[in-house]
C-alpha cells in the first residue's frame, strides 16, 4: 500500500508540474519595448562588449528608477534588447520615468565616454506567447518592425544631435499619450506611417526629454 500511495504520489506531483507547466506558457498581455542601437554592426567586438554592457545597465538603472523589479522578461537582441513587462505594470511607467530616465543615462554616458550610443525605442502592448525556447507572438513582431522601420531610422539619422528616438504604437498614442498621464504631452509626438513587410500601420514618433 505504502509503494501504491507514493506511486500515485508521483502521477499527481508530475500533472501538478504539467498543468503548471502549461500555465506558465499560456499567452500573456504585456507591454513590449524594444530597443536598438543605431550603428552597432559598424563597431568592433571590443567597442559592441562595451556598449551592450553600458546599455544593460542604463536600462535596469531606468526601471529601478520606475520601481519595476527587473525579474521581467529580457530577450537579447544583439544589438539590443526586447523588454517585456506584465501587465500588472502600467504601460504609463514604460513612458514616464523608464524613457525619460534612460535618455538622460544615455546622454551622461555619451558626454564622457565612447562609442557614442544612439537608440531607438519601439513600445507596443498586447499579447505575447511562449514556447520552450522563449516569447513569440505578432504583437512581439510588431514592436520589432517598428524599431527596425526605415521611416524611423530616417528620423534619428536627420537629428545628429539627438541620442534617443521612441515610436509608439496607436493603440499606445490614442489610449495613453493623449490622455496626458504623469508628464505625457500629445503635442510633442508626431504620426508615421510605417509600411515593412507584413507591417502597415499608423505609429507615432517622438524624442524624448531627458530627466532622472
Amino acid at each position: 500500500m505504502l509503494l501504491l500511495a507514493t506511486a500515485d504520489d508521483v502521477r499527481r506531483r508530475a500533472r501538478f508540474l504539467s498543468d503548471r507547466l502549461r500555465l506558465d506558457r499560456a499567452p500573456r498581455h504585456m507591454s513590449i519595448m524594444v530597443i536598438d542601437v543605431t550603428g552597432f554592426g559598424r563597431l568592433d567586438n571590443r567597442a559592441q562588449t562595451r556598449v551592450r554592457a553600458a546599455l544593460n545597465t542604463m536600462v535596469r538603472q531606468a526601471f529601478r528608477r520606475a520601481g519595476i523589479r527587473w525579474s521581467i522578461a529580457v530577450e537579447n537582441r544583439g544589438d539590443g534588447m526586447i523588454i517585456l513587462v506584465p501587465a500588472t505594470k502600467s504601460t504609463v511607467r514604460l513612458l514616464d520615468p523608464v524613457i525619460p530616465v534612460l535618455a538622460a543615462r544615455v546622454r551622461r554616458h555619451n558626454e564622457s565616454a565612447e562609442p557614442r550610443i544612439r537608440l531607438r525605442v519601439s513600445l507596443h502592448v498586447g499579447v505575447v506567447d511562449r514556447d520552450a525556447t522563449g516569447w513569440v507572438g505578432s504583437d512581439m513582431i510588431t514592436a520589432c518592425r517598428l524599431v527596425d522601420s526605415p521611416v524611423v531610422r530616417r528620423y534619428l539619422q536627420q537629428r545628429p544631435d539627438e541620442d534617443v528616438v521612441v515610436v509608439v504604437t496607436d493603440v499606445v498614442y490614442s489610449g495613453l499619450v493623449t490622455h496626458r498621464y504623469r508628464r505625457l504631452d500629445p503635442s510633442t509626438y508626431e504620426a508615421i506611417h510605417v509600411s515593412v513587410k507584413e507591417l502597415n500601420t499608423r505609429a507615432w514618433v517622438h524624442v524624448p526629454r531627458p530627466y532622472d
